[in-house]
């Protein structure tokens, strides 16, 4: 990419960050410069993304109508739940998640490499940072960021469901900070559209089959839940804690809390289901995934439910490796797509949050060509 396409932004001291994304002060996270996109761009990027989702239902209706599940390795006593709520999508929405993608930018192809439906995080940076950054530039400009008023939005539609005059919505997580800035986030867009919002870590979390979810408010105040997000993978539910995961699938059928995001999201986090689509539906949308390197001479190598660009390897045109927790898990190979580069060599990936539609763009940066946990956040603006 050519430097004419960023823009430098005045800093933005400590003190006067957004509350939303001060935890990130100090940090080498948030970079000061701006990415700009071609109009163009933006719009095939939207379009491609809204392909993307639209694909990925097709071949939830194929697996899910096939009781083909064991095929991603999901326990058989989930399957119901997980047919359950996709069969009644009404009761059990898809709030959130975030596509990845290569590509897409400087005319090099875009292919679909991933998508975080279950548990995706960075949001404060993208609603938040990318607008105070974006009020910052010398001239006025636009970007694709309706992330927030996307999910009030579509909260809105499911506090209308709710028959009581006062409606709570808890966010729960492992207790990270990134993970309870995330859930903030959302908790802010439900607040605005009509719910009681609080926050609290799983461990407080009350958890009964035949009443629902509760919160300790006080010792022996246990408070009603209606909506329920969560920062905790459903593959983690079932895989580590199957309990607690018998217990959830119990009250959403019976109506008795909407979690978010629901059951069904598991199979897109999946990234064997990439596979199951490239099989059955294939496509110049998803980089073309396998259960097997034969036959790819440039490929990644990814574990289906790593997270935070853990356990990777690219073989091939790039050779490069990371470690993590994930090295157990079964693998997929997918053909390598290039990532766009700046003229110092770092790479960006890009990602599209979906909310109903596709509802905002951001970038990741990094000298090291698997992105991970030191990568950096770059905000967009439109050229």
């Amino acid at each position: 990419m050519e430097d004419n396409r960023f823009m430098k932004v005045d800093k933005v001291k400590k003190s006067q960050l957004p509350v939303e994304v001060s935890w990130y002060g100090g940090k080498d996270y948030l970079i000061q410069d701006m990415l700009g996109l071609y109009a163009s761009e933006v719009i095939y990027l939207k379009q491609f993304t809204s392909d993307a989702f639209e694909l990925m239902q097709k071949a939830t209706n194929k697996i899910i109508a096939e009781n083909q599940l064991s095929y991603l390795g999901i326990p058989e006593f989930f399957h119901q739940t997980i047919k359950y709520s996709w069969e009644n999508k009404e009761d059990n929405p898809f709030l959130i998640g975030r596509f990845d993608f290569s590509g897409g930018i400087d005319r090099l192809p875009a292919r679909m490499i991933e998508f975080n439906a279950d548990t995706c995080t960075m949001l404060p940076e993208t609603i938040t940072w990318q607008a105070t950054q974006l009020k910052q530039l010398p001239v006025m400009r636009e970007q694709h960021n309706q992330l927030r008023a996307d999910l009030i939005d579509t909260l809105r539609k499911i506090r209308k469901n709710i028959n009581f005059d006062d409606a709570f919505f808890l966010a729960s997580s492992f207790g990270y900070q990134e993970d309870v800035i995330n859930c903030n986030a959302v908790i802010s867009s439900a607040i605005e559209a009509g719910f009681n919002g609080f926050y609290t870590d799983i461990k407080h979390v009350e958890f009964s089959e035949e009443d629902g979810i509760f919160y300790e408010l006080g010792p022996g105040e246990f408070q009603p839940v209606d909506v329920w997000f969560k920062i905790v993978p459903w593959d983690w539910m079932f895989n580590e804690e199957p309990k607690l995961a018998k217990i959830l699938a119990r009250i959403i059928e019976l109506k008795k809390c909407v979690v978010l995001n629901p059951p069904y999201t598991s199979i897109w986090q999946n990234k064997k289901f990439l596979a199951y689509i490239q099989e059955h539906f294939p496509n110049h949308i998803f980089a073309e995934t396998f259960l097997s390197p034969t036959g790819l001479t440039s490929y990644v190598e990814k574990p289906i439910y790593g997270r935070i660009g853990e356990n990777i390897k690219i073989v091939g045109e790039k050779n490069a490796s990371s470690k993590g927790e994930y090295a157990q898990q079964e693998k997929i190979y997918q053909k390598y797509y290039p990532l766009a580069t700046d003229n110092r060599g770092e790479y960006y990936q890009g990602g599209m949050f979906y909310s109903q539609v596709p509802s905002a763009i951001n970038f990741r940066v990094q000298e090291h060509p698997i992105i991970g946990e030191d990568s950096e956040f770059i905000s967009h603006f439109i050229l």
